[in-house]
């Protein structure tokens, strides 16, 4: 344990610091250093030295140190020149800086501090005090280690589990999807039309594929949102109009040909598109944009039985925008401070995981673009999602947004 003889600790505070501990000296030459490698020494510190700013940030880049101790006659702005440029790179930001300072000018002293000093050794301040805080400094750079040591640790755990995770629902989407091919394939063997059980039988098969498609789709959204957390899905984005992929998500959910025959229901019925002039070309990843508007949608009319409306418009040659709403839709402001947040469930009846909306959010944000919630658009309290995304550069654009 390498602390002050003197220093009075506790088991819960004492840090076992490391038996090797490597310093610099940075000073315009041998002679001006020899004070501060004696220093350093005297409490078994190695020492290298390095005689300009330059060498010495380099020097500390490749091979940071225990400590830094700073001559201020090194520059001409007193070292704090070092300072700054060591507090200001991530490598070296927690390396424990001293200057060592000929002046006990309350200037100097606040100007070295303010460069990001962490200690000022000026002639006032005497060797016990020096060593007292030489130690509080290297034990302060021995916690950033470990903490560091056990945030890589956490990492590399979090980072398993991830894969572990996405291996699971890979699986369960291939599990899933093939057995939503049987139920196809069952539903060709129904009864004839005069039997009275064709009716039950179309029936529960049709539930079956209803629940295999939610559950599908609940899977997709779980592994696409862990994609985007990973960094490892990357829109790839091409010339195309907003107004067609929400057009086609809209058809698709009125007629029941996403989600199974019950996204008709769920959607509350036919949903109206409106689309505004002059509507220009934005650079779109189609299917990942397709997932945005259908998790908007659903949100917007599931378990409220009322009908979607989304709108697609550009007041501004520069943006596209649009908006999904339903009649009744509606947040607290408590809500809609963490309705993007993943794994957030407001509803008392949930469903799915509660990752759709942050889904989305991180889908237009991709896009380099912005969503947010506008309360009263059409004047009946109506709440309304709204996401804008750049448009295509030199696209015509001077459509206002529907009324």
């Amino acid at each position: 344990m390498s602390i002050l003889p003197d220093e009075r600790t506790t088991h819960n505070n004492a840090l076992a610091l490391p038996t090797h501990v490597e310093g610099m000296v940075v000073a315009p030459d041998r002679r001006l250093a020899q004070p501060a490698v004696s220093f350093l020494r005297q409490e078994a510190i190695d020492v290298q030295l390095a005689t300009d700013v330059d060498s010495a940030f380099e020097e500390a880049l490749m091979h940071p140190p225990d400590v830094i101790v700073v001559d201020g006659r090194v520059s001409v702005a007193g070292g704090v020149d070092l300072c700054e440029r060591l507090k200001s790179n991530v490598r070296t930001h927690f390396v424990p800086t001293i200057v060592q300072t000929e002046s006990d000018a309350p200037h100097v002293r606040l100007s070295a501090i303010a460069g990001g000093a962490d200690a000022v050794f000026s002639p006032a301040v005497d060797v016990t005090e020096r060593r007292t805080r030489l130690w509080v400094l290297l034990r302060t750079r021995a916690l950033f280690r470990r903490l560091d040591r056990k945030q890589r640790h956490l990492g590399s755990e979090l980072g398993e589990r991830r894969r572990w995770v996405s291996y699971l629902l890979h699986d369960l989407q291939g599990a899933v999807g093939a057995l939503r091919t049987n139920v196809e394939y069952l539903a060709q063997f129904a009864p004839a039309a005069e039997d009275r059980r064709a009716r039950d039988f179309r029936e529960a098969v049709d539930d079956a594929a209803t629940t295999f498609d939610q559950l599908l789709h609940n899977v997709r959204t779980v592994l696409a949102f862990d994609r985007f957390e990973g960094g490892s899905l990357v829109p790839l984005l091409k010339p195309a109009r907003m107004s067609h992929v929400a057009r086609k998500v809209a058809g698709e959910l009125s007629r029941g040909t996403t989600l199974g025959g019950g996204a008709g229901a769920a959607a509350g019925g036919e949903i109206e598109v409106k689309v505004g002039r002059d509507e220009p070309m934005a650079s779109l990843d189609v299917p990942l944009v397709r997932v945005a508007l259908l998790n908007l949608m659903l949100h917007c009319a599931r378990g409220r039985g009322r009908r979607a409306r989304v709108a697609v418009w550009s007041e501004d040659p520069r943006v596209v925008s649009v908006r999904v709403s339903c009649a009744g839709l509606s947040f607290s402001d408590s809500e809609k401070a963490r309705l993007f947040e993943p794994y957030v469930q407001l509803d008392d009846h949930p469903v799915g995981y509660g990752v759709g909306l942050a889904l989305a959010r991180a889908i237009v944000e991709a896009h380099r673009g912005k969503i947010w919630i506008e309360e009263d658009i059409v004047g009946d309290g109506t709440s309304s999602f709204v996401f804008a995304i750049p448009a295509t550069p030199g696209e015509p654009g001077r459509g206002k947004g529907p009324a």
